[in-house]
């Protein structure tokens, strides 16, 4: 799964490696423990088919829910049963969107011990994961929301989890975010392991399991 990952690369990187551009300073504030329930930048195709990025809460809200906090049980969709869930079914045929990371956590279970571990991809400084986003309404309320989807873990991350986030190839946002393209072998195609040589991952500090801990330390490497 992934239910916790960084942001940090900034305005101009995230900007440049998707093809957006944003005047709300706020969306590209480092963010190096990003968690369910947070408003997070989100990119997607906006009215009259322009890309744009947002703000939106990370677990995804069906639109039909009665309550929006079933959103925390919906922060990962699998691949595999996106056209057999009713919440991710609609999402996936209109409603695909891209999340920027700079990289996430995965724990390692020793015992009762969770040791921390943060992933990143050596090819790219900014990558982009595969979700779905939703609008809820109720009672006066709106809220946009996103899950990201997850696949197989490659070789590097299997001792770890079996799970890992889609992490998109630069050459298919366009037609990932594009809601009018609707070739699903190719889409699912997208929705492969990351390469295992593209990637690396380390030990990083305990602090990153306390929600409330945000600073650069959190992705430094510890003995």
């Amino acid at each position: 799964m992934c239910g916790r990952y960084a942001v940090f690369a900034g305005k101009e990187k995230i900007q440049e490696a998707f093809g957006v551009t944003s005047d709300d300073s706020d969306l590209f504030e480092p963010n190096f423990n990003a968690t369910p329930g947070s408003l997070l930048p989100v990119v997607l195709l906006g009215k009259a088919r322009v890309k744009r990025i947002g703000s939106l809460r990370w677990g995804l809200i069906p639109s039909w829910a009665d309550d929006h906090s079933v959103g925390y049980s919906m922060i990962n969709a699998r691949c595999e049963t996106l056209l057999e869930k009713p919440s991710f079914k609609k999402p996936f045929q209109r409603q695909r969107c891209i999340v920027p990371a700079s990289g996430f956590y995965e724990w390692q279970k020793l015992g009762k011990a969770k040791i921390p571990y943060y992933i990143r991809t050596l090819d790219q400084e900014v990558m982009g994961f595969a979700g779905l986003f939703e609008k809820w309404e109720k009672d006066g309320q709106t809220v946009f929301s996103f899950t990201i989807i997850t696949t197989d873990s490659n070789d590097l991350l299997a001792p770890l989890h079996e799970r890992m986030p889609v992490i998109l190839k630069k050459k298919n946002y366009d037609d990932w975010l594009d809601p009018l393209f609707d070739d699903i072998e190719i889409l699912q195609g997208m929705m492969k392991p990351y390469p295992t040589e593209r990637m690396a991952l380390y030990r990083v500090s305990d602090a990153v399991n306390t929600a409330s801990n945000n600073g650069p330390e959190l992705v430094r490497p510890v003995m």
